[in-house]
C-alpha cells in the first residue's frame, strides 16, 4: 500500500524538526495524531522510518533513500501554488497574436512595450502574415486574436474596432507636391505611382478612390507592404497612397505627408474567435493595443498604467481610459488633440469604444463586419 500525500507531509515535518511535538505544531495538528500517522506510515512501508538518537527522531537509511524525492514533491507543489497566485494576478502567462505587416510595423510594437511595463513576465508571440492568413489563423484557434486592416470579408468572428484613420499620400520632400497640404487622385497622375494590387485591402481602397475621381490608377511599382512603399518614396522613386498607421507617432524623416481628398477611411481591427473567452493576459494586451492606437492616432498622451488594485470595475485591463477617449458605449469619441502626423492641422479621425467587445470581458460585439467602413472587399494580403 502506498503513502498518501498527508502521510508524506508528516514524514517531511518529523524529518525536519526531529520531534513529534514540533512537527505537530508545524502541521497544526495534535501530537497524538502525528504519532498515529507515523505508525501508519511504518506499517504501510513495511520497515522503520525513524530511530531515536540523543533524544531526537532521525530518518532511517531506508527513509533517506527517498527523502529527497519527498522534498522535490513539496517543492513542486509550492511552485504550482505560486504559479496559480501569479496567474490570479495575471502576472504570468502567454499571448499569441497574428498581425498584418502594416500593424506589425507600427501599432503593435508600441502596444507591447506599454503592456510589458506592467506585465514583464507574460510571454508575447507575434506572427506577422497577410490579412487572409490572419483571418484563417484566428478561425482555426491557433492564436489568441489577430490584428487586421479593413476592408475584410465577412467572417464568423468578433471584430473589435481599435482606431481609424485616413489614407495618406506620401511623397519625397523634393517633390513638386511639397508646397501642397492636400491632393486628389488627379494630382498624382503625373508622377510614378507606388501602389498595391486591388486584391489587397489597401489596394482596393485606393482603386475605389481613383475610380470615384474618374482617374485611372496606373501603377508604376506594385508592392505588397506599406513599409516597402515608404522606402521607395523616401528614395525618390515616386508617390504612394498608404495607410496612416505606419506614420503614427513621430514624424518619418524624408517623407512628405499630404491629405488625400476625397477622404478614404481605413480601420485597424482586432479579430477575436467567436467561441470561447480570451485569457486575462490576452484581454489586457488587446486593451493596451486599443489605447495605444487611439493615443497615437489622436496624439493624446498615453496614460500611466494602474497599480495593482486600482481602477477596479473599468473593464479596461491595466490602462485607464483617457477622458478625451471616453464616450457612451458603442458611440464614437472624437479626438481633438493636435497630431504630430498633421502638425498645425486637424488630426485623422480616431475612434474607440468605451466597452471592450471581447468574449468574457465587457460588452460583446457580434457584428460580422463594421457598417461604418462601407462595403467590404475580399480579404487581402496586406
Amino acid at each position: 500500500m502506498g503513502l498518501s500525500f498527508r502521510q508524506l507531509e508528516v514524514l517531511r515535518a518529523v524529518a525536519r524538526h526531529g520531534a513529534v511535538t514540533a512537527a505537530a505544531s508545524d502541521l497544526r495538528v495534535s501530537q497524538p495524531a502525528v504519532s498515529m500517522m507515523l505508525r501508519e506510515c511504518a506499517a504501510a512501508a513495511g520497515f522503520p522510518l525513524f530511530v531515536r538518537r540523543q533524544g531526537r527522531l532521525q530518518p532511517t537509511p531506508e527513509l533517506r533513500v527517498f527523502l529527497d524525492d519527498i522534498e522535490r514533491v513539496f517543492s513542486g507543489v509550492e511552485r504550482i501554488n505560486r504559479l496559480i497566485e501569479d496567474m490570479r494576478d495575471a502576472s504570468v502567462g502567454s499571448v499569441v497574436v497574428a498581425v498584418t505587416p502594416a500593424l506589425a510595423d507600427s501599432l503593435l510594437p508600441s502596444a507591447i512595450a506599454a503592456f510589458r511595463r506592467t506585465r514583464p513576465r507574460i510571454q508575447v508571440t507575434v506572427q506577422a502574415m497577410d490579412n487572409i492568413a490572419v483571418v484563417e489563423t484566428v478561425m482555426q484557434g491557433s492564436v489568441d486574436f489577430g490584428l487586421v486592416l479593413t476592408p475584410i470579408a465577412d467572417v464568423d468572428a468578433r471584430l473589435v474596432p481599435l482606431c481609424t484613420g485616413e489614407l495618406v499620400c506620401i511623397a519625397h520632400p523634393d517633390s513638386p507636391l511639397a508646397g501642397r497640404h492636400t491632393v486628389e487622385p488627379r494630382d498624382l497622375a503625373p508622377y510614378p505611382l507606388i501602389s498595391f494590387s486591388s486584391s489587397l485591402p489597401l489596394g482596393s481602397l485606393v482603386e475605389r478612390s481613383f475610380h470615384e475621381a474618374g482617374v485611372p490608377r496606373r501603377i508604376a511599382l506594385e508592392v505588397n507592404q506599406s513599409s516597402v512603399a515608404l522606402a521607395l518614396v523616401r528614395a525618390g522613386v515616386g508617390v504612394a497612397v498608404v495607410d496612416p498607421f505606419l506614420l503614427m507617432g513621430e514624424r518619418e524623416p524624408g517623407i512628405l505627408r499630404l491629405r488625400l481628398r476625397p477622404q478614404v477611411i481605413v480601420e485597424a481591427q482586432a479579430l477575436v474567435p467567436r467561441e470561447g473567452a480570451l485569457s486575462r493576459p490576452a484581454r489586457m494586451l488587446l486593451a493596451a493595443t486599443r489605447r495605444v492606437g487611439s493615443a497615437l492616432m489622436g496624439d493624446a498622451p498615453l496614460p500611466a498604467p494602474l497599480r495593482q488594485g486600482q481602477g477596479q470595475g473599468q473593464g479596461q485591463g491595466e490602462y485607464p481610459l483617457p477622458r478625451e477617449f471616453r464616450g457612451e458605449p458603442g458611440r464614437d469619441a472624437p479626438i481633438r488633440a493636435p497630431s504630430r502626423a498633421w502638425p498645425g492641422r486637424e488630426p485623422p479621425s480616431a475612434r474607440c469604444i468605451e466597452s471592450l467587445p471581447i468574449p468574457g470581458g465587457g460588452q460583446a460585439d457580434d457584428r460580422r463586419q463594421d457598417p461604418r467602413a462601407g462595403s467590404r472587399g475580399q480579404a487581402g494580403r496586406q
